[in-house]
């Protein structure tokens, strides 16, 4: 083997695993009081509660980000205070102020993580109210940022796709086995996240995702199978769709 083969082995067993979990959105779609995070769920624990815990239990990450609108700083900080008194030597979980849209939530979390993170440490980036993200998915994300700098979670579309710039009648349609839809996680190398970022930071409100930002700057972006349960809660009837999963989960257990 090479002497750079070998440095580069031993850069990826070194690097370091920081999970960013974006709960920075106030959810007026949901329609509760609260943002979504915060609703109850028929265990007892909130949506936030149940995210949290999993990523806990993954034991994957070294540090773990989490983005909150400051209004529920404070209630994000208990629950989370909450959570490290149940589970011991849980001490790397941080919770920070969203910023002004999701992508400076993101950014928030990225220089949060600048004073310990080096280029070559492993970002992965993953929407907090989708609470059914495998541990699969995960631990594919993180293989696959290592051998190629910057991944996407998709599924592909089983829907007729069309285009339309006027919003009226279908000017197009676009062959749906290659229409692929963005979920999260999304999983970057820190050096590559944060330049691409850093690059953008007058007009980060304008993209949708994290990969975006990455192919604005000319940075590949490479894709890792999602999964149809991994659904993102937006709307009172996605909770009961979630609600569900959880019941089946928990009869198949039974």
């Amino acid at each position: 083997m090479l002497d750079n083969d070998l440095d580069h082995e031993e850069r990826l067993e070194n690097s370091k695993k920081y999970a960013i979990l974006t709960f920075g959105g106030e959810g007026r779609r949901f329609g509760w009081i609260k943002p979504k995070q915060f609703y109850p769920l028929k265990d007892g624990r909130t949506l936030l509660e149940y995210v949290v815990e999993k990523f806990i239990e993954f034991c994957i990450f070294d540090h773990i980000v989490i983005t909150s609108p400051i209004d529920y700083l404070e209630d994000t900080k208990e629950i989370v205070s909450h959570l490290q008194s149940r589970f011991q030597d849980v001490g790397n979980i941080h919770v920070i102020s969203g910023g002004e849209s999701r992508e400076y939530s993101v950014w928030n979390g990225v220089e949060f993580l600048k004073p310990i993170a080096s280029d070559s440490d492993i970002v992965l980036v993953h929407d907090g109210v989708r609470p059914l993200v495998s541990k699969e998915i995960v631990l594919e994300n993180i293989k696959r940022c290592e051998e190629r700098g910057a991944i996407v979670t998709v599924i592909n579309s089983t829907d007729t796709v069309s285009y339309s710039e006027s919003g009226i009648e279908v000017e197009e349609l676009i062959e749906r086995s290659k229409i692929y839809l963005h979920q999260t996680p999304q999983t970057f190398k820190y050096g590559i996240i944060s330049n691409a970022m850093k690059s953008n930071m007058d007009r980060l409100e304008l993209f949708s995702d994290d990969a975006s930002i990455i192919l604005s700057v000319g940075g590949k972006i490479y894709y890792v199978n999602g999964s149809r349960r991994n659904i993102k809660i937006t709307t009172m009837e996605d909770m009961e769709l979630f609600s569900l999963f959880l019941r089946s989960s928990t009869t198949e257990k039974a």
